[in-house]
């Protein structure tokens, strides 16, 4: 038995290892660091209107005292220094978007969002603690090609393999979202009560709050129910090959609802980034056919 178990240690261990290293099609870093890049831009747009408040020695939150300061939290620093820290932080995401010797620009975002989460935590949101681990992910991870030596640029060669590590993470991420989310709210009296659609719908955040909601028993628990099925779904079907697809156009619609419904639009765009973690060089292959033919269908038919 015990030499029975021995000699299962090194299939095991390959097994683990190719779970985590295999290699895999570098344009798919390259998508998932685009994607990252441009959603932390809009972020540092969306933070721009309240940044002295929130991160200015102007401010309305407190500063901790230098023993109790969080590693990597912002200095209190003054109105005009908050403009730069951010104009930097955008420019960054233009660069790391660019994936020209990107390596810094992903380090410089890991900082800023690390940064002014830990120093305005009180004001965060579920997004921007997400931005945060992702900007570690990418950190850690191949950055893929850039936009000259993508496939049919100017410097373009051989499509490069590389180690899967930084996509399983996004995955087990995503995985790890959802399924906390649905573990949270099970308990909720609202949740369970098929309430929370009408409750949600009446609040500030509604882009369509009416009395109406109030009387829609029937259509807030359909949606209530519904958004805890897609959310316990949608990871097992990503990590199915067969379903994949099924699983990004569930995560599409839950989250393209959510962004018509309500005035949290960061909240879809960073959730959906790690969507593309799931995919492989086959699907990438067959989404460029595609988008080739509807090209040439369109000089066609001009």
């Amino acid at each position: 038995m015990i030499r029975g178990l021995l000699r299962s240690i090194p299939a095991a261990w390959g097994k683990g290892e190719a779970f985590w290293f295999r290699p895999v099609d570098a344009r798919v870093y390259a998508l998932f660091r685009m994607a990252f890049a441009l959603v932390a831009l809009v972020n540092v747009v969306e933070l721009w209107p309240h940044r002295h408040a929130l991160l200015s020695d102007e401010g309305l939150i407190g500063r901790p005292d230098l023993s109790g300061r969080p590693i990597l939290s912002l200095p209190e620093l003054s109105a005009l220094q908050i403009d730069g820290v951010m104009v930097l932080a955008a420019l960054s995401a233009l660069w790391l978007a660019s994936g020209v010797r990107a390596r810094p620009a992903a380090a410089l975002l890991f900082v800023w969002h690390f940064a002014y989460t830990a120093m305005a935590y009180p004001a965060m949101h579920g997004w921007d603690i997400l931005l945060r681990i992702l900007s570690f992910i990418v950190l850690i991870s191949p950055l893929g090609p850039s936009w000259r030596e993508w496939p049919g640029g100017r410097r373009a060669g051989a499509v490069a393999r590389v180690s899967r590590h930084g996509l399983v993470l996004a995955q087990i991420q995503l995985a790890v979202l959802y399924w906390q989310t649905v573990w949270l709210k099970a308990p909720d009296p609202y949740w369970r009560n098929g309430e929370f659609f009408s409750h949600f719908m009446l609040s500030i955040y509604s882009r369509f709050p009416s009395p109406a909601w109030a009387g829609a028993d029937l259509v807030s628990a359909g949606l209530t129910y519904l958004t805890l099925a897609f959310e316990a779904a949608i990871p097992l079907l990503l990590w199915r090959k067969d379903t994949r697809w099924a699983g990004i156009a569930a995560g599409v619609l839950l989250h393209g609802a959510i962004t018509v419904t309500s005035h949290i639009l960061l909240f879809s765009l960073a959730v959906l980034v790690p969507y593309i973690a799931f995919l492989d060089g086959s699907d990438l292959d067959r989404i460029g056919a595609r988008l080739r033919k509807w090209r040439e269908g369109d000089k066609l038919a001009s």
